[in-house]
């Protein structure tokens, strides 16, 4: 027996086919378009990304004909607004990225009791980022949507729960807690959409997706005739959330960093829910009815900075040219970047702050300001998680790192050195497919103790930390500027 996942990304759909061992056989993958309004907001066309899938789909079949299931994972906060009759889309997504709350949330975010109300419920901040504030102005601004919605004509959900709702011909509207959990809506707490969220948000009780745990049924589809029979659709969950259980962050300190064009860090803090001015609070798994939470930290650069330094400096022909040219020099001359080209991020919350090359000489050269950026991206990671230490009083146990950064064994190893802790990472490329597909395992398998997934753990690389002072006195110095540039 084969198995299948599939991702439904912010830039792609990519399905992969993994053999009885979980080793994978084969990847498939197609991109739909990014869409900028002229206001800059940020949009998907949801028929193409149905149509990507249905044609992938039809590729995966014609090698694995009769799969006992298929799971899949997801961009989050991104939402949809669809047919409740056809299933069909009646306007653009609109991505996580989209900024067109920002207002509602600054009238939101001046009422300080409401906001404590919304993070004491949801562990997130009022923010854009999440669906509710792009949902109320959908709501406000598109009137003949705010009367099919209200009257139930149309449905809201996040993406799994249109691409559910398609697949199974309009049968099953759900959505697992993960992704519920990231509309500001949901109450992380009793796993239920809570009508003060609705009112904090002025929005009115309208129709929302049955939750269930992630490691559930979700209806069956013969994904428009791909399978000559409907095939259960098994495990869904959130992509950082699916690729945290891929890793198997089961135990408190347990810490995973995906990097990518931004970098994202969870940390298990086990079954309590507690909220943390750094951090968000996030809803990591349900299971056995128990939610385990962990702390996440979001920033949107990492990778961003080394395209920067490809496409704007033009210091670097390739993403691998970073490593390359760090390796030339053994340290940055006293170089720093303070990569805050969208400000600030966790734990200072500098939100006016502007990035900046300090301490160049006349003796830098190109090779120092690209290592000074590669370490930039470290520190960032490595400073949050050290407020999580001194903050909350958590030991970090376990230290792994997925996503487009791992290709870069100098970046890897700043980190280790700077944490005195080993790194580990993951082969495999879409852990988050994964992770979808581990709930899908879990859920079929019927396994009530995590540790027994432990044997579908992915093969990892350890990198041991070592001594390194030139690179320990570089990260004191960046703290330093910091203070004294931005935080005095």
């Amino acid at each position: 027996m084969s198995y299948i996942s599939f991702d439904s990304s912010t830039s792609s759909t990519t399905v992969v086919v993994f053999d009885d061992n979980l080793n994978v056989v084969k990847r498939f993958q197609k991109e739909h378009k990014q869409i900028y309004t002229p206001e800059g907001y940020v949009e998907h066309d949801l028929s193409e990304i149905y149509e990507n899938l249905i044609e992938l789909m039809g590729q995966v079949s014609k090698i694995v004909p009769d799969p006992k299931f298929i799971s899949f994972t997801n961009q989050r906060e991104t939402f949809t607004l669809f047919d409740k009759l056809t299933g069909k889309p009646v306007r653009n997504a609109v991505v996580w990225q989209c900024t067109r709350g920002q207002e509602i949330c600054k009238k939101i975010q001046a009422n300080q009791s409401l906001s404590d109300l919304i993070v004491n419920k949801t562990g997130l901040k009022v923010n854009s980022f999440f669906s509710a504030s792009k949902l109320k102005w959908v709501i406000e601004n598109e009137t003949h949507i705010k009367n099919q919605l209200e009257n139930g004509d149309i449905l809201f959900g996040t993406l799994d729960t249109y691409l559910i709702y398609r697949l199974t011909k309009c049968k099953e509207y759900v959505t697992d807690t993960t992704n519920a959990s990231r509309t500001l809506l949901f109450n992380c707490i009793e796993n239920k959409w809570d009508p003060e969220l609705f009112s904090a948000f002025e929005i009115k009780k309208i129709a929302f997706a049955e939750v269930k745990p992630s490691a559930s049924d979700f209806g069956v589809s013969n994904f428009e005739d791909s399978f000559s029979k409907n095939i259960p659709i098994t495990g869904v969950a959130g992509d950082a959330q699916a690729s945290f259980f891929a890793n198997l962050c089961f135990n408190p300190g347990d810490t995973k960093i995906t990097t990518g064009t931004g970098f994202n860090i969870q940390t298990n803090i086990g079954t309590g829910f507690v909220t943390n001015n750094s951090s968000f609070t996030t809803l990591a798994f349900t299971h056995e009815n128990e939610n385990f939470y962990s702390l996440e930290c979001l920033s949107s650069v990492a990778g961003a900075t080394i395209s920067w330094l490809k496409n704007n400096l033009q210091l670097i022909q390739s993403a691998d040219e970073s490593e390359t040219l760090s390796k030339l020099v053994t340290d940055t001359g006293g170089v720093s970047l303070i990569p805050a080209f969208t400000g600030l991020g966790p734990p200072y919350w500098k939100e006016n702050a502007r990035a900046t090359f300090l301490g160049i000489n006349a003796s830098t050269n190109k090779n120092h300001l690209v290592r000074a950026a590669l370490e930039s991206i470290a520190f960032q990671i490595v400073v949050y998680l050290e407020s999580l230490k001194e903050d909350d009083n958590l030991e970090l146990n376990t230290i792994i790192v997925d996503g487009g950064l791992i290709k870069n064994q100098l970046f890897l190893q700043m980190i280790a050195d700077l944490l005195k802790i080993e790194v580990k990472v993951p082969i495999i490329e879409d852990m988050s497919l994964y992770g979808a597909l581990l709930f899908g395992i879990q859920k079929q398998k019927k396994i009530s103790n995590l540790q027994e997934l432990n044997i579908f753990a992915v093969e990892q690389i350890t990198l041991q930390y070592l001594d390194n002072p030139n690179l320990s006195g570089s990260y004191q110095n960046w703290k330093k500027l910091i203070d004294k540039h931005f935080i005095q």
